[in-house]
């Protein structure tokens, strides 16, 4: 956790830095700068997890650089002197922050919350994403030479591959020709217990098969008239997963 402490009373800030290294082993980079200059061309440049910043300067430079702070900072604390002037100004913008002299315990609460509701955060995004890298699609795009189809899944009879391209078979419209690969079309819908490889060269929708014929490899007959063979390799698993 990168952490920025700004302002010009150089005494606290170099108190707030010796306790922040003691006391909160996820702060692993901290710095101090003395301008608002200085510092936002390294809020720019490194974009902290926390900046600390002790209101001391001129109140109208300071209410600007609050901008910058939460363009840049992912959280901020703010050090108010005890002027009841300056600590409404900034109440009213909802910030985290503490007041001169500061209360450590009190410091040490407001980190640990910050830290706490950033973590919370963090896992939250990560579950989302793991849902959206599990959950089903619901259509997916195939390049065609002049534009970006987006197909339905639910409208897919079945991909047929030859070599490094892919003839889509769609519901009741006219085949695709793709340039990629069956293997990369079975990685996008490996979520969709719908579709199932019968062959090395055949990806089926199963909900489009209307008949199977029982030979020495069973052949799919599909809802449009298209028949297609099982594999010998897939045969015993493909009817256990029909028959289930």
């Amino acid at each position: 956790m990168k952490c920025f402490l700004i302002g010009s009373d150089n005494d606290l800030l170099e108190k707030i830095e010796v306790f922040l290294k003691a006391n909160f082993f996820y702060i692993t980079v901290c710095e101090r700068f003395d301008s608002y200059a200085e510092a936002e061309k390294m809020l720019q440049k490194t974009k902290p997890d926390l900046a600390i910043v002790d209101i001391t300067l001129d109140i109208d430079q300071t209410t600007g650089f609050l901008k910058l702070i939460k363009k840049y900072a992912t959280d901020n604390l703010l050090i108010f002197p005890k002027d009841q002037h300056i600590i409404d100004i900034f109440k009213q913008k909802s910030v985290s922050h503490l007041i001169k002299p500061i209360d450590y315990t009190e410091l040490r609460f407001c980190i640990n919350t910050l830290y706490i509701n950033r973590s919370k955060e963090i896992e939250l995004q990560k579950i989302l994403t793991r849902i959206r890298n599990t959950a089903p699609k619901k259509r997916i795009a195939i390049a065609q030479e002049k534009q970006i189809q987006m197909i339905p899944i639910q409208d897919i009879l079945y991909i047929e591959a030859d070599i490094n391209y892919c003839q889509i078979y769609i519901l009741d419209k006219k085949s695709m020709c793709v340039s990629k690969t069956l293997k990369s079309f079975e990685q996008q819908l490996i979520n969709n217990k719908e579709f199932y490889r019968i062959h090395q060269s055949y990806l089926i929708n199963l909900n489009y098969i209307n008949t199977i014929i029982k030979t020495k490899l069973p052949q799919v007959l599909m809802t449009n008239g298209d028949i297609l063979t099982v594999s010998r390799s897939k045969k015993t698993e493909f009817l256990r997963l029909i028959l289930e």
